[in-house]
Formats: structure tokens, C-alpha cells, sequence
């Protein structure tokens, strides 16, 4: 057979069933017949996983490699990767010789289109096993005794030895003098770009650890980073809390990671949910308990959480280090400030209201910040300015909101405080109402707009569960899309003479509206057709009765759509 003309990819598949099922005589003959083998890195990784160093070492002297060609053709042909996502790493087929099976050190981006099998199957005679740990050793001085010749990483190997918890490789390369790669160490204490592949894998790879095994091996990380700390961000942070329960790992996060970026009330907050005494203790060492204020935030956090004995815990220790009168002094003085203070002072109003100043010199308030009270009073001014809008998502119980286009402005705990909202008194100076003001308030009964608004924007009231009738005063123009959309339990709307134009489902999704009064200077009601959905102004829904002037524009509109209409004259 002529197989200097064969494609690389049959001689690939050729060389490693070889591997497998022939002496080494009969590889190296074989091997001299096929000639260049651009794809051998499988064969080489097989060879070291299955048959030991004197196969290796016959692969080697005929030209094999752990190197190939970084093409997507390649890819595609050997069904490898070549790092085209990530430039800085690709299959790595030397790491067949890590004592890991099926299904471990899940999240190495180097092991995809490796199969680590126990047993390798042949055509005759037993399969072939995994070699012993003593030939392992022999075939990893091979390795590291040719690897510019066969482009074997030993610092590549050693860092995915130790996440494999492979004590034997990662001992003899340390033996060797072998340490992390720069890039590594960098990677660790330093962070990286989404986009990072060394950033990327470290993040799957040390989540993936066991509770067991994440101790070990992020200890004999640590040994490697000459003396640096690991890189701490919010995702490394959220997968290393859940170990908290283990006092050792926890001792381990305090001494060997980056505090910097640490958010420490977040973090002793974790600590009273995971019920760590220990914790609490290091961070009292540390000094992260700190002001009266911080342990008094924590020791209401503990109550309401219904620990007791976190509660004991930060009790003792107000008790061993407050010096109580010099607190209960500072305390009194700081309320008596806010009693002096007028309820409608800047400096007050400051603390609940978010707002700018527009261009004619009134107020848009942008923000919400309060969170202890259900019923709601905007204020008609803040100092000398007048407010005339909410602004866009400004009382928003979520975020994302509106087609995504009002982003989350709120704190998790004033997200909370809004759903619980019930009812909301807007000032007679208001005109606008932004987009998506209210939407998400699923508890709001009652709100009423004031004569003088002129515009509603799309989605302020959008999913408002609880509000069951709403008026629209003449003075608004334009109801924008969606306005009113979701209103779960909504059934009576009423809608004053002098609007001109309902927008795109501003009533769609309300599936208790049972009555609509239209009125006669209504002018457009928009149907909306979109390529996936057809939204009407008002829902077709069999119960919803419309009452419109006689002859006017909304009971034309009304008929045409397959509404209920009744004039004014009949309701009365």
C-alpha cells in the first residue's frame, strides 16, 4: 500500500489504532512507511496513557509530536481544538498522562477531543490499562528530556496536574525545577478579560473542585505564586462562599486571597447566613466589624435572619468592645440634628429622592430611595424648584424593564421596599410620567393622576397587578405603549375628554378589564403589527364593554375591532 499519498487525516487514524494494537517494532516500521504524520499528537498522548515510555520514546524517534497545525481545517479534520475562541490554549494531548478518568477536572479547555478512558479496548487480547505510576515517571522524564523536540509544555503540565490532584506527575516535575508559567501566576493573582481563555478556564476549574479536594489543590496553587494572593472577583467570590461551612477553607480565603476588591459587609453578612463563629472571628481580627453603625446594621441582620447564635456572638461583642454612653451621646445628637431639620429640607429630601434639574430650572425625580413606608408621597418641590416629572424606571420594582431599556438604578433591598408599595400620591405640578415609572409595582392599589400631566410613556404602569381602576385626566395627550399593560385585576378605566391618542397595547394583557370610557377627542388608537405579534390598543377580550360619544372616532375604532360599544347616552 502507497500511503505517502494517502490524506493526513487516514494516516492520523492509521498511527493510533498502531498504537494500540502493534509491537513496537511493528509501529516503527509502520511509521516509516506512512512518513510525515501532521496530525501525531493523539498517537504520542495514547502511547503515554497506555503503553509506556518504550513506545514513546519509538514515537519520538520517528518524528511524532504534541504540535499541530492551529487551522480550523484542523479542527475540523481531527475534531480538536485549536484555540480559535481563546487564542492562548488548545488541545493538549501530553495531559493523557494525568491519572483522571471520565468526568474529572471538568472545566480544562485543554482536554476537549480527549477521551480518558481506564481501558482501552484492542482488536485482540486483553485492552490495554492505564500504565503504573512508576512507568508514568519514566515516560515523564522522556517527556521533559525532548520537549522542545516534541513541544511538551512541563509548566503546562504541572498546572493541570495539580487541579487533577495528580501528587505523582506534579511531584516529579517539581523534582525537575518545573514552576506555573508566568502567564499563570499572572492570570491568578492578576485576573483577566471575559475573553481570556487562561482567565476563563481557572474560573471553571476551580468551581468544579470538590469540597475534599479544593483545600489541597488551592493550597499547592498558593505555593506557586510567589507569595502573591489570588485575583478576587464577584464570580470567584460567589463560588468560593458556598465552602464557608469548612473552617479550614475559610482560614484559607482570609490569608491567601486579595481583600481589595472585597465587599465586607457583603462578606460578614455570608458569614451569618453559613452560621461561622470562626468567621466572624477572623473578621473581628481583621477590624471589618469596625464602626457602631456596621455592627449595629449586622446585629439587625443577624435578627432578622433568625440566627441566634450569630445574634449571641455580635451581642458579646458589642458588649466587649461599645463603649455605650459615648455611643447612646452621639446617637442623641445626631437625631436631634434630623428633628431640627424641616421634613421638606434639602438635606432630608435628599435622602429619599434621586432628581435632576431639567433646562426650564424644574425637577425630574430619577430615583426612589426609601424603603420603610408602603404609602408614598411625592413632593411638589425640592428646595426652590418644582418637580414636573418621574423620570424613566424611577419607582421600577425590576430592573430591564420596558423592551430593556430602563436599567436598574435601585439597590436590591429598595427593589423589595417598591413591590410592597400600596399607594402613591403624585403632586399637582406633575406633567410627565417616564417610561416604565411604576411598572413592576405589583402591590399598588391606589394612584392618582393629577390634571396637568400631559403625557404618560410607554410601560409606566406596566404589570401593576393590584390596581384595579385608573382615571386619565383630558390634560394628557398621548397614553404611550403598553402603558397600562399586565394590570391583572384592572376593570374599569376611565379616560377624560381631551386625551387624543392611546398607544400600542396600552391595555393588552388586562384580563379583568371589563369597562372603557372613550373619549370623543380621541383620535388614534395605534394597532401595531410586528413581524411575531399583532397588538390592538385595547385586548379583544368578550367581557370589555366600551363607552364611547355617538359617532365619535373611538366608537368607529371600537366596532371595527369586535369590541362591546355603548354610547355615553346609554350608560347614563
Amino acid at each position: 500500500m502507497n500511503y505517502l499519498l494517502m490524506p493526513q487525516e487516514k494516516k492520523a487514524d492509521i498511527l493510533e489504532n498502531a498504537v494500540i494494537n502493534l509491537s513496537d517494532d511493528e509501529i516503527k516500521r509502520l511509521y516509516g512507511e506512512l512518513g510525515y504524520v501532521e496530525m501525531s499528537a493523539p498517537s504520542l498522548g495514547l502511547a503515554c496513557r497506555f503503553r509506556g515510555s518504550e513506545t514513546v520514546r519509538t514515537l519520538t524517534d520517528m518524528g511524532a509530536t504534541f504540535d499541530f497545525p492551529s487551522t480550523k481545517d484542523t479542527e475540523e479534520k481531527y475534531r480538536c481544538y485549536i484555540g480559535e475562541k481563546y487564542g492562548n490554549y488548545r488541545t493538549n494531548y501530553s495531559l493523557y498522562l494525568l491519572k483522571i478518568f471520565r468526568g474529572e477536572m471538568k472545566g480544562a479547555c485543554s482536554t476537549k477531543g480527549m477521551s480518558f478512558l481506564k481501558n482501552m479496548p484492542r482488536r485482540e487480547g486483553k485492552p490495554l490499562s492505564f500504565i503504573s505510576d512508576d512507568e508514568r515517571i519514566k515516560v515523564l522524564r522522556l517527556l521533559y528530556d525532548n520537549r522542545e523536540k516534541i513541544a511538551f509544555k512541563p509548566e503546562e503540565m504541572l498546572y493541570y496536574a495539580v487541579f487533577a490532584g495528580d501528587r505523582v506527575i506534579a511531584d516529579e516535575l517539581k523534582g525537575s525545577g518545573v514552576c506555573f508559567s508566568d502567564i499563570r501566576i499572572k492570570t491568578i493573582t492578576e485576573g483577566g478579560a471575559a475573553t481570556d481563555g487562561y482567565w476563563f478556564e481557572y474560573g471553571k476549574l476551580t468551581g468544579a473542585l470538590s469540597d475534599g479536594n479544593y483545600l489541597p489543590v488551592m493550597e499547592r496553587i498558593a505555593s506557586e505564586l510567589d507569595g502573591k494572593r489570588f485575583y478576587l472577583t464577584d464570580k470567584i467570590y460567589e463560588l468560593t462562599k458556598k465552602r464557608f461551612h469548612n473552617a479550614d477553607i475559610l482560614k484559607f480565603f482570609f490569608d491567601n486571597f486579595r481583600h481589595d476588591k472585597l465587599n465586607k459587609i457583603r462578606f460578614i453578612q455570608d458569614l451569618i447566613a453559613a452560621n461561622s463563629t470562626e468567621g466572624l472571628m477572623l473578621a473581628e481580627q481583621e477590624g471589618w466589624i469596625g464602626t457602631p453603625r456596621t455592627r449595629d446594621n449586622l446585629i439587625e441582620f443577624a435578627s432578622k435572619s433568625g440566627n441566634p447564635e450569630m445574634l449571641s456572638w455580635l451581642l458579646d461583642y458589642k458588649n466587649r468592645t461599645a463603649d455605650i454612653a459615648a455611643e447612646r451621646e452621639k446617637k442623641e445628637k445626631r437625631e436631634l440634628r434630623e428633628l431640627n431639620a424641616s421634613p421638606d429640607s434639602v438635606m432630608m429630601l435628599k435622602k429619599i429622592w434621586s432628581y435632576k434639574k431639567q433646562e426650564d430650572g424644574s425637577l425630574v425625580i430619577t430615583n426612589y430611595k426609601g424603603t420603610d413606608k408602603t404609602e408614598v408621597t411625592v413632593p411638589e418641590r425640592i428646595g426652590k424648584s418644582i418637580v414636573t416629572a418621574i423620570g424613566n424606571g424611577a419607582f421600577a420594582g425590576a430592573s430591564g424593564v420596558g423592551a430593556g431599556s430602563v436599567t436598574a438604578n435601585f439597590t436590591h433591598e429598595q427593589m423589595q421596599a417598591r413591590r410592597k408599595i400600596t399607594k402613591i400620591t403624585l403632586p399637582k405640578t406633575l406633567k410627565l410620567i417616564g417610561r416604565g415609572a411604576f411598572t413592576f409595582l405589583r402591590s399598588l392599589k391606589n394612584i392618582t393622576i393629577p390634571d396637568g400631566v400631559e403625557e404618560i410613556d410607554a410601560f409606566a404602569f406596566d404589570d401593576c397587578d393590584s390596581l384595579t381602576e385608573i382615571t386619565v385626566p383630558g390634560t394628557v395627550k398621548k397614553i404611550g405603549m403598553y402603558a397600562f399593560a399586565g394590570c391583572d385585576n384592572l376593570s374599569v378605566v376611565k379616560i377624560c375628554e381631551g386625551v387624543l391618542e392611546i398607544g400600542a397595547g396600552a391595555f393588552s394583557r388586562d384580563t379583568s378589564l371589563k369597562k372603557v370610557e372613550l373619549p370623543e377627542s380621541l383620535r388614534r388608537m395605534i394597532t401595531q403589527k410586528l413581524r411575531f405579534h399583532n397588538v390592538e390598543a385595547l385586548d379583544f377580550s368578550s367581557s370589555l364593554t366600551a363607552y364611547c360619544p355617538k359617532g365619535s372616532y373611538a366608537e368607529k375604532y371600537c366596532k371595527e375591532k369586535g369590541i362591546a360599544v355603548k354610547t355615553c347616552e346609554e350608560k347614563i
